[in-house]
């Protein structure tokens, strides 16, 4: 009796043992996994890309608009791998009020990281010596002048802004606000969020635009974007060795019309007549080095 005893005992603490290994196997990450497992699941307070405030609004859209299908996990991935422009246009589906120019601009600010303000404090932006057609045309519908050029030509970037969204009673679509940001403040809402872990840090209008340690390559604009320069960063040169720019790169950047300015110690462009570079012109520029990055330095 005392023998059949001590035999299960036996049997169960084997039993035990195992159900606990097997356990431990079924929720411990092997080493290979803890390696490839590049963005850990993060918990609501421990979610860092975006303000406490932008992601409760995002969080809210998604919980309505997917009708409470998905957990408090997935929408904290959604959120972490969510675009710059989703966010904003997510983010704003959530709020209840009149979206006015400040309001606005304080999403961008939170967001992007970009000063609207101080760039229209700056006087920066797109050098141009009239709004174009779509602006003026809006903002003559509020305010009664004759010469409306001349009206807002004295008026700062952010009150043009504002009377453009008053003009549409604050109604304006989240992609129709980037467009109208970027025809006054000549900042590209949609191709900067296109920038983010580009390898590619782009500093305009006296501000850092988008910047990472990884950084391969700067692209540096005047205030007004006449001009324009390029040059690697500290992390590209000790990364690679070099100290300068790729020479396949250098070729590519002379077809579009940059030179070597040797007093600045970077590649050069500057519009001929004194006006910002066009969008198509960045678009090209940003476009060649996203490429090239793609091509030589995909493991970056």
């Amino acid at each position: 009796m005392i023998a059949s005893t001590k035999k299960l005992r036996s049997s169960l603490l084997k039993a035990s043992t195992l159900l606990l290994v097997t356990s431990s196997i079924l929720i411990t990450p092997t080493i290979s996994e803890a390696v490839n497992s590049k963005k850990p699941q993060l918990s609501n307070s421990e979610m860092t890309k975006y303000p406490a405030e932008i992601i409760k609004g995002i969080r809210l859209t998604l919980r309505i608009e997917k009708h409470g299908r998905l957990t408090p996990i997935e929408i904290t991935e959604q959120i972490e791998n969510m675009s710059k422009v989703n966010a904003m246009d997510t983010y704003i589906r959530s709020f209840p009020n009149d979206l006015t120019g400040s309001r606005v601009r304080e999403i961008v600010h939170q967001i992007y990281k970009i000063d609207l303000d101080a760039i229209s404090d700056l006087g920066a932006g797109t050098k141009q010596s009239v709004y174009p057609d779509q602006i003026t045309k809006a903002i003559k519908q509020v305010v009664d002048v004759d010469d409306i050029d001349s009206y807002i030509h004295n008026l700062s970037k952010s009150e043009v802004m504002d009377l453009y969204l008053e003009s549409y009673h604050y109604e304006l679509a989240p992609s129709a606000i980037r467009v109208a940001i970027n025809l006054i403040f000549g900042t590209n809402l949609d191709g900067i969020s296109t920038l983010e872990n580009s390898g590619i840090g782009l500093f305009s209008k006296g501000q850092w635009i988008n910047q990472s340690s990884e950084d391969l390559f700067v692209v540096h604009t005047s205030d007004d974007d006449v001009d324009v320069k390029i040059y690697p960063t500290d992390y590209f040169k000790k990364r690679t060795g070099l100290d300068e720019l790729p020479s396949d790169l250098q070729d590519s950047l002379k077809e579009l019309g940059y030179y070597f300015n040797k007093e600045i110690g970077a590649y050069y462009y500057a519009d001929p007549h004194g006006q910002s570079v066009p969008d198509s012109f960045k678009g090209q520029t940003l476009g060649l080095l996203i490429g090239y990055i793609s091509t030589n330095y995909s493991d970056r």
